[in-house]
């Protein structure tokens, strides 16, 4: 049980937020649906606030075409407190179980499953409520096959949080889902209005459009796209593509949407019932035919019962006017009599224009008839019920019952006036039939029923000739009470009177008097006339007439959407196909010949021009362009320059372009044609690569000149030195150093040896030391050691220990021993 008072029969359903079950309420033991919310759901921050807001303005929505919120409130679940609320229970099946049944439904079926859900989302949106998530499963038929809206308002709340991030989204609600959730903005009524187109199209052609292998993939292939409209909707393929618009403002409103549609109604033949489809336990069985597994309402038989009249009374049969007049003296009764032939009359009309179940139209004998006996309960006959479903009614009233009372009275007692018959309850039987005679009747039979679901049926036959009672009576049961007239038998007409002038062959009495005419039956019949023969007029003037046609502006369109667009107007299409970079979508509509707003009759040809996609580009040769005139090339036809890493090139100069190719395509060569946007991959030159310095000591001037050369290098020769290693004339140094890189054409400096430096001793006779000393180093010695004193004079000196005289040489930097006393 929950809330002490729904018994829980079956668990429909189990979801990530709420769990679904099929109960009785036993307050009216009547069937329900319950949905509990789950617990930890429940007890999140705010939750139980928003509920009760969406809750109680769910509640206060009345319409048809939304399911009604009977209670709500708090229960426990495995002792954790939630929420729950009841809503009516629809045993008719959703759009979601006739799809998984390989059911479709046909244009003029979608579009009353699309009218009646515009009427219950204009509805809920006038109330600031908006559903967010329309699928098939929330469009739910009761076993009235009237479609209902289910969770508006809760849908929302429960989903909200799931919306934070679009792409954690279960695929089966992204399906349904509108640009503006999948890019998560804020939603409004239009978000419903793209779902429903969504339900529709799916309903027809059995696919989603847009639909993908993933929520994020799904979501994504609706942004900023056209909706897909198939040739197999017919008048609904604009609506649903307007409907369907990626921009919210651009859509129909929910009453835009449901007013365009019954335009699109004119265009489109009387659909068939909706093929719905039982879900639950709640007498499945007993709400359908088992021939007909689409829900078809199965009724009880009907159990008819026929008054017969005598034998006496079917001599000689009187027109059922001139028995009326005869039998009725007042005028009020006249008129009744009057009122209630016509009520007959409409009612036969309206059964032989109308199939039963069988599709066979019962015949009627309009042979005048009169009763013989008065109807109990004649005033409430008279009520309105839908008579086939769709909402024509059986009328019955009590001016019929009184007329056929008056009749009666006129057979028994002629000179009686009539006797208004009594009042009585409509489920009461008749007060006093009359017991059948033991002969079977001659006369015709009309039966009268109340059926809440079947037309009203009047069938009339004699025994000998015309169908027997039982068989002229629909097999279809009454929801009501029957309300049955028996044979009408003419009466023996009384003895001549003087009013009495003649009678005719064939039984009909004129009389002296002056009879009352019916004029507004005749008006009628001469309206009905007039009317018709203006109806054949205008639809012959339709059919001979050339009709014109204003073009519409289609450029930039798809050429399915295009050609859904002007398929009524009888047009002879053409379809021609160019690339144009206006229109570089290919399917797309370039232009029209003729163009948009000039009138074209019917017949005349008209030409699409469709986009193949954007113009082709021709290769340039970029090799040996500077970078920056390569790149101008390319952005001029909308191609992509990409810069490969950057090579040496002897011949090519640094910052021009060695080589080229197409990234996709390398055997692509200048000249050839490609799609814009197309990548082309370049390599720049570095310049010459760096040489490494060649190794020149020891070589003279002529081979380092011959070295340097094949390296496409120049040598310069710099001052010549000393060298005690190098002889004269050979290379000492060079700069830059061996195996050093240098740019081709670079300098490498080269030095000379002079040899190596010999210096001539001075004489240092007489000389103070400081003297020496001084003459010494600018000859390039230098004292090595001293013996005596810096302030005498030089006494001698030696080198390495030997005495050595003046004018020898040696070499620059050798160091002498001298004696000072």
């Amino acid at each position: 049980m929950i809330a002490d008072r729904y018994r829980v029969v079956e668990i429909a359903s189990t979801g990530a937020n709420t769990m679904v079950v099929d109960a009785v309420d036993t307050n009216n033991n009547q069937p329900v649906t319950v949905k509990v919310i789950r617990p930890a759901l429940a007890a999140t921050e705010g939750f139980a606030r928003a509920f009760r807001r969406q809750i109680e303005t769910a509640t206060a929505l009345s319409h048809p075409n939304l399911a009604k919120v009977l209670d709500w409130g708090e229960v426990e679940v495995d002792g954790q407190p939630t929420w729950f609320w009841v809503v009516e229970y629809l045993n008719g099946g959703s759009m979601r179980n006739l799809f998984d049944r390989g059911r479709l439904l046909d244009p003029s079926q979608a579009l009353v499953v699309g009218l009646e859900a515009c009427r219950g989302l204009d509805a809920a949106h006038q109330r600031g409520l908006v559903h967010s998530e329309i699928t098939p499963s929330k469009l739910v038929f009761g076993d009235d096959r009237r479609l209902r809206i289910i969770d508006f308002g809760t849908a929302r709340l429960l989903g909200v949080a799931a919306w934070d991030d679009p792409a954690t989204m279960p695929t089966h609600v992204a399906r349904y889902a509108s640009p503006e959730q999948a890019l998560n903005l804020p939603v409004d009524a239009k978000t419903d209005v793209y779902a429903l187109s969504l339900c529709l199209i799916e309903a027809v052609t059995g696919s989603v459009p847009f639909a993908g292998d993933s929520t994020v993939s799904t979501l994504a292939a609706r942004v900023g796209k056209l909706m897909p409209v198939s040739a197999d909707l017919g008048p609904l393929a604009s609506v649903l593509e307007r409907a369907g618009r990626p921009e919210a403002e651009d859509r129909f409103t929910a009453s835009e949407f449901g007013r365009a549609l019954v335009g699109a109604a004119e265009k489109l033949p009387r659909p068939e019932p909706i093929p719905i489809i039982a879900t639950s336990l709640f007498a499945a069985s007993d709400l359908r035919r088992p021939t007909d597994p689409t829900g078809e309402p199965a009724r009880p038989e009907v159990v008819e019962t026929v008054v017969e009249p005598d034998d006496e009374t079917l001599d000689d049969p009187v027109t059922e006017e001139a028995a009326t007049e005869e039998a009725v003296t007042e005028e009020a009764a006249t008129e009744d009599a009057v009122t209630g032939d016509a009520v007959i009359a409409e009612g036969v009309a309206d059964d032989n224009t109308g199939d039963d179940e069988t599709g066979d139209d019962e015949t009627v004998d309009d042979r005048p008839t009169e009763p013989i006996e008065a109807l109990d309960d004649a005033a409430d006959v008279a009520e309105t019920d839908d008579v086939d479903g769709t909402g024509a009614p059986i009328v019955a009233t009590a001016a019929a019952a009184a007329a056929v009372t008056a009749a009666a009275a006129s057979t028994e007692a002629p000179t009686a006036p009539p006797t208004a018959p009594a009042s009585l309850p409509s489920s009461s039987p008749p007060a006093a039939p009359v017991s059948p005679p033991s002969s079977p009747p001659d006369g015709p039979l009309i039966v009268l029923t109340d059926i809440a679901d079947e037309p009203l049926d009047v069938a009339a036959g004699s025994a000998a000739s015309g169908p027997s009672a039982t068989e002229a009576v629909p097999s279809a049961p009454a929801a009501g009470p029957a309300t049955l007239v028996a044979p009408t038998v003419p009466p023996t007409p009384p003895p001549p009177t003087p009013f009495d002038e003649a009678r005719d062959p064939s039984g009909e009495i004129y009389d002296a008097a002056p009879r009352r005419r019916r004029i507004l039956p005749i008006v009628l019949i001469t309206l009905v006339v007039l009317v018709g023969i203006a109806g054949l007029s205008y639809a012959g003037y339709q059919l001979v007439r050339t009709k014109s046609f204003e073009v519409p502006d289609l450029v930039g369109v798809q050429e399915e959407v295009a050609l859904n667009a002007i398929a009524g107007n009888d047009w002879n299409v053409l379809t021609a196909a160019e690339r144009s970079d206006a229109q570089p979508v290919p399917g797309d509509v370039i232009r029209t010949e003729p163009e948009a707003g000039v009138d074209l009759e019917e017949g005349e040809d008209f030409l699409l021009v469709i986009s193949e996609g954007p113009e082709l580009r021709t290769l340039p040769d970029l090799e040996n362009l500077e970078l920056a005139a390569a790149q101008q090339q390319l952005d001029d036809l909308r191609l992509v320059l990409v810069e490969a890493p950057e090579a040496f090139s002897e011949d090519v100069p640094a910052g021009s372009i060695i080589m080229w190719q197409v990234e996709d395509n390398a055997s692509l060569v200048a000249g050839a044609q490609v799609l814009p946007d197309t990548r082309i991959v370049v390599t720049v030159s570095k310049g010459p690569e760096p040489r490494p310095a060649p190794a020149l000591a020891g070589l003279n001037l002529e081979q380092a000149t011959a070295a340097v050369n094949d390296l496409q290098l120049v040598l310069a020769e710099g001052e010549a030195v000393f060298s005690d290693t190098i002889e004269p004339g050979l290379i000492v140094t060079q700069n830059p150093a061996p195996e050093t890189p240098v740019e081709r054409g670079g300098t490498v400096t080269v030095q000379v040896s002079k040899g190596p430096d010999i210096v001539a001793l001075p004489d240092l006779t007489g000389l103070s030391f400081d003297e020496a000393q001084t003459l010494l180093t600018d000859n390039g010695f230098f004292i090595d050691s001293l013996l005596g004193t810096t302030t005498g004079t030089f006494v001698s000196l030696t080198i390495n220990g030997e005495p050595v005289e003046p004018g020898t040489t040696f070499p620059r930097g050798t160091g002498v021993d001298v004696i000072f006393l």
